[in-house]
């Protein structure tokens, strides 16, 4: 299963990982959930994540047990899909969901940062970590249900930035999208930035 620190995954095991087609439809499930919620330019998944399959196995190293390299290389493995395509050009800058501090201090680092680091590394994009932060700390999503997650979510980021984000658009990067409340929660605060457009991007798609 395992290949080199670096690439993490074999070719084989990684040839595995089951791909959408998201990238090709903008009318796709992810862009559908977020339908008349948020304007967005694009929202897409690399590949769905499914309870016992190996992207879950990956992610969960990734959040749960200090799998910093997991997350550079699922991060230059997404730059390479995205580099085949079409959809990222003209991008500004790519923000990785923030966490909340102390969630950060626990884990010792923010997970979407490590992806994005990842797809700046292959396709040269800046990561923007310092325009918008987390300031309201929430318990697990996991076993939420989807009214219940915006509840928890609702109002959490603030920008303390805007220079950085003004007439700029930004892709926001996530591990994983489920119900989308998270998301849905930073574009309506990154809504306050004058002419912004936002598209959104996750490495999983968690269809339920």
């Amino acid at each position: 299963m395992l290949g080199s620190s670096r690439e993490v995954l074999c070719r084989s095991c990684e040839s595995k990982l089951p791909k959408t087609s998201f990238l090709d439809d903008p009318e796709n499930p992810v862009a559908q959930m977020f339908w008349g919620r948020v304007p967005l330019e694009n929202a897409v998944s690399l590949f769905y994540y499914r309870k016992g399959e190996l992207l879950q196995n990956l992610i969960h190293q990734l959040k749960y047990h200090g799998g910093k390299e997991t997350g550079l290389y699922l991060g230059r493995l997404a730059g390479k899909i995205l580099n085949e395509t079409k959809l990222i050009k003209g991008t500004d800058v790519l923000i990785p969901v923030p966490l909340h501090p102390r969630k950060q201090r626990i884990r010792g680092y923010n997970q979407s940062e490590l992806l994005a680091q990842g797809i700046s590394d292959i396709i040269g994009i800046k990561v923007e970590t310092k325009a918008v932060i987390r300031t309201i700390h929430t318990e697990s999503q996991t076993l939420r249900k989807r009214y219940e997650r915006w509840q928890n979510v609702s109002n959490i980021f603030k920008i303390i930035n805007y220079k950085q984000l003004i007439k700029k658009h930004i892709w926001i990067l996530d591990d994983i999208v489920t119900t989308g409340s998270t998301i849905e929660s930073l574009c309506h605060t990154l809504q306050e930035v004058p002419e912004v457009k936002m598209s959104v991007l996750t490495i999983g798609y968690a269809s339920g």
